[in-house]
């Protein structure tokens, strides 16, 4: 997969912005507030129709403009896609591949598979584990056949038990929903532990190239006592939930931390430099995987990559993106801080004000 061409309009300070890619690196240099930022967003809003920056659609959108418009032609499998993502200052949402209208974002991300790495992405490890969650999940969406609609089939048998907890239900009624709740959750926690053994090899591998040092393992909490099913948990539970309204037990809750060789939390002891490393790990062990498993390419957005780290960090990192295949748009406000010699091809981008001008 890989992005061949962009055009923006009405996106913050993007007017009017068009313009090819290279399947390899992308690197857009410009003084901060320029719209380097915006281009990544841009891309993001393509495959995932939404921002990385705000919830709001007004936000996104030009003062003046009732829009925010996203086209772009993609290479995915050997076919060409024209994707085009849309959203007004109603708070609508269209989404269009190839001329049909889409209902749901999921084929976006299908065709775009990305990663996005930001000054804010350490939040990997030191924030909410829904981000965990997340990550996650976006790895066994693109790699297990069926996954997204295993997950919406607990959530439905989640929101029914919730919402049988809150009406004062007898264990008959909440017995019908907590056998297919612990059915689907067990083989999400499954399909989850098995995702991780999987990626751990490839993730430590790239940790202790980028940090030189010896990776932490990857402690996964499924989301309920180990020494019980989930049926179990569930049973346990009734009556401590019922008085909460909501379920406690299940892959919804579940959590993954980095522990370190001492024992140590990662999140807690790696200094913001090396969390950002590590996060840069994790991402880049999972479009390894995808590639290696599917075949399929990933597209990395990498915002602001001199940030908190020094010169040869940053040369190490850039070596083990281009060794990952992936297609990347790196942002900068000088190109000098990006080593792209690890790239036998790149294209270079000025942005100043919102416009983008290939540097020839």
């Amino acid at each position: 997969m890989a992005l061949k061409h962009l055009e923006v309009s009405g996106l913050r300070n993007l007017t009017s912005v068009v313009f090819d890619s290279s399947p390899a690196l992308n690197l857009l240099v410009g003084a901060n507030g320029s719209g380097k930022t915006t281009v990544l967003e841009a891309i993001h809003l393509l495959g995932m129709a939404r921002s990385f920056r705000t919830p709001h659609a007004r936000k996104l959108i030009q003062q003046g403009k009732t829009a925010a418009t996203i086209f772009g032609r993609i290479e995915a499998a050997g076919v060409e896609h024209a994707v085009g993502v849309q959203k007004t200052t109603a708070d609508i949402t269209q989404l269009r591949v190839d001329g049909q209208r889409l209902e749901s974002a999921s084929r976006l991300a299908e065709i775009l598979p990305l990663q996005l790495i930001t000054p804010e992405s350490h939040s990997l490890l030191t924030g909410e584990p829904r981000e965990r969650r997340a990550y996650l999940d976006w790895g066994l969406f693109h790699v297990e056949h069926g996954f997204l609609e295993l997950w919406k089939r607990y959530r439905r048998f989640l929101e029914q038990r919730n919402a049988a907890l809150r009406n004062g239900a007898g264990a008959a009624e909440l017995e019908q929903w907590e056998r297919g709740l612990s059915e689907s959750g067990e083989t999400v926690a499954k399909l989850r532990s098995s995702y991780i053994q999987q990626i751990t090899p490839v993730f430590g591998s790239i940790y202790a190239r980028l940090l030189a040092d010896e990776p932490p393992r990857l402690a996964a909490r499924r989301g309920w006592p180990k020494e019980l099913s989930l049926l179990e948990a569930l049973e346990k539970n009734r009556n401590s939930e019922g008085a909460l309204g909501y379920t406690l037990s299940g892959p919804h809750r579940a959590d993954f931390r980095l522990v370190l060789p001492s024992l140590l939390d990662a999140a807690e002891t790696l200094s913001r430099g090396q969390q950002k490393l590590a996060v840069c790990a994790l991402r880049i062990a999972q479009m390894q995987h995808l590639q290696e498993v599917t075949g399929r390419r990933c597209t990395l957005l990498l915002d602001d990559l001199p940030a908190e780290l020094d010169v040869d960090k940053r040369r190490v990192l850039m070596e083990v993106v281009a060794a990952s295949g992936a297609q990347c748009f790196v942002t900068a406000t000088d190109g000098d801080l990006v080593d792209t010699s690890p790239w036998e091809e790149a294209s270079v981008f000025h942005v100043e004000h919102g416009v983008v001008v290939e540097v020839v």
